[in-house]
């Protein structure tokens, strides 16, 4: 039997993960890694596509509170995960499957470990259902 590996998507915030660290360095150990100018410039349709071709969790990685760079970045993608959360319900989706984390990691050493505890919690539930 195959070994079921969540697939994710993780998009940071550039001001505040992995600042310090060139792309070059981070992105080959992160798979799935899409670094944006603001966590607030995600839009709603860009966390939908990934799930439609096919990750299993999208991870959104932003400032920590009061310390967007944008001002409320951050707060406005609160807002769109908390909304998003009732869509994929609605569609017999697990909420959990997009996670959101405020904090400032410039070095972007805290990713991967991120992203591993969201794999294996994902592990648990099994790849996404499609409706």
């Amino acid at each position: 039997m195959e070994t079921y590996n969540p697939k994710i998507v993780c998009f940071s915030c550039n001001f505040g993960w992995g600042y310090l660290s060139d792309a070059e360095t981070i992105g080959p150990t992160i798979l799935n890694w899409i670094p944006v100018v603001c966590s607030g410039k995600i839009d709603t349709s860009h966390i939908l596509k990934a799930f439609r071709a096919g990750a299993d969790g999208v991870m959104i990685l932003g400032c920590s509170e009061g310390h967007c760079h944008f001002q409320d970045g951050n707060y406005q993608t609160r807002k769109k995960v908390f909304l998003i959360h009732k869509v994929l319900d609605a569609f017999g989706i697990e909420p959990e499957r997009l996670t959101m984390e405020l904090d400032i990691d410039p070095e972007g050493r805290k990713i991967p470990q991120l992203i591993a505890q969201m794999q294996h919690h994902l592990s648990g539930l099994g790849p996404v259902k499609q409706v």
